[in-house]
C-alpha cells in the first residue's frame, strides 16, 4: 500500500508514468526484479532521483534484489489512479479528434472512450470507431448516464473555452485540452493542457543548443 506523500510535484507525477512502462516492458522480457540503477539508465534519470521518487509513497525495494517488478507495477497502477478503468469523454471530432479516438495507447492505459461529442449536424447520431457522438447540448446527461470523469477536450482554440466550460457544468472534473488557454476552474477540477506547437518548440530549442540539455529532461 502507498503511502501519501502530500503535495506531488507534476514532475513527479510524470516520471511515475515512465516508470510504469519502463516496468511493463522488463516484464513482458520475463524479468522478475529490476534495480534502481537499471530504470535510471533506461530513461536518463539518475539512480537517486528514481529511489527519491519511490520514497515519497512508501519502501518497495528489497536489499540486494532491487524491486519486485509485478508488486511496483501494481502500486504505481494504484498511485496513479489506475486500479479500476477511467470512462472518457472526447469533445471534438475534428482531425486531431479522430486520431485521439482511434490512438489505442489509450485503452491500453486503462481510458476508455465512451463518448463523442461535436456539433457538426450530420456526424450526431452516428458513430465513429464504434463510440456514439453526441450533441454538446447532451453532455451532461451522457456523462451521468456513462459515468464519465474524464473528458479530452480536441477543439480549435477559440473554442477551448466554451468547451471547457460545458465539460465543467456537466460536471466532469478531469480535463485534458489540446489547447493553449489557460481557464481558472472550480476547486476540485483538473485541467491539463497539451500544446503541440509548444512541444516541438522545446525540441527545436534542444536541437539548437544541445550543451543547454540536462540528462533526464527527454
Amino acid at each position: 500500500m502507498a503511502e501519501s506523500p502530500g503535495v506531488t510535484p507534476i514532475s513527479t507525477v510524470q516520471r511515475l508514468s515512465v516508470y510504469l512502462r519502463t516496468l511493463k516492458r522488463a516484464k513482458e522480457s520475463g524479468r522478475n526484479f529490476i534495480s534502481s540503477e537499471e530504470i535510471a539508465v533506461i530513461n536518463g534519470y539518475t539512480p537517486a532521483q528514481v529511489r527519491k521518487d519511490f520514497s515519497c509513497f512508501g519502501s518497495f525495494g528489497i536489499k540486494g534484489k532491487g524491486y519486485n517488478i509485478d508488486k511496483l507495477i501494481k502500486t504505481l497502477e494504484e498511485i496513479l489512479g489506475l486500479s479500476e478503468r477511467w470512462r472518457v469523454a472526447l469533445v471534438g471530432l475534428g482531425r486531431l479528434g479522430k486520431a485521439l479516438a482511434k490512438y489505442k495507447g489509450f485503452h491500453l492505459s486503462k481510458f476508455d472512450i465512451v463518448a463523442i461529442f461535436d456539433i457538426d449536424p450530420e456526424k450526431i447520431g452516428t458513430k465513429y470507431n464504434n463510440i456514439p457522438i453526441y450533441s454538446p447540448k447532451k453532455l451532461a446527461q451522457i456523462a451521468k448516464r456513462k459515468k464519465i470523469e474524464i473528458a479530452v477536450v480536441a477543439v480549435p482554440t477559440n473554442s477551448a473555452e466554451e468547451a471547457v466550460m460545458n465539460v465543467v457544468k456537466a460536471g466532469i472534473r478531469g480535463i485534458l485540452s489540446f489547447s493553449e488557454v489557460r481557464i481558472n476552474l472550480p476547486e476540485g477540477f483538473i485541467l491539463r493542457n497539451v500544446n503541440l506547437a509548444a512541444e516541438m518548440e522545446t525540441v527545436s530549442f534542444y536541437l539548437t543548443h544541445p550543451d543547454w540539455m540536462c540528462r533526464g529532461w527527454f
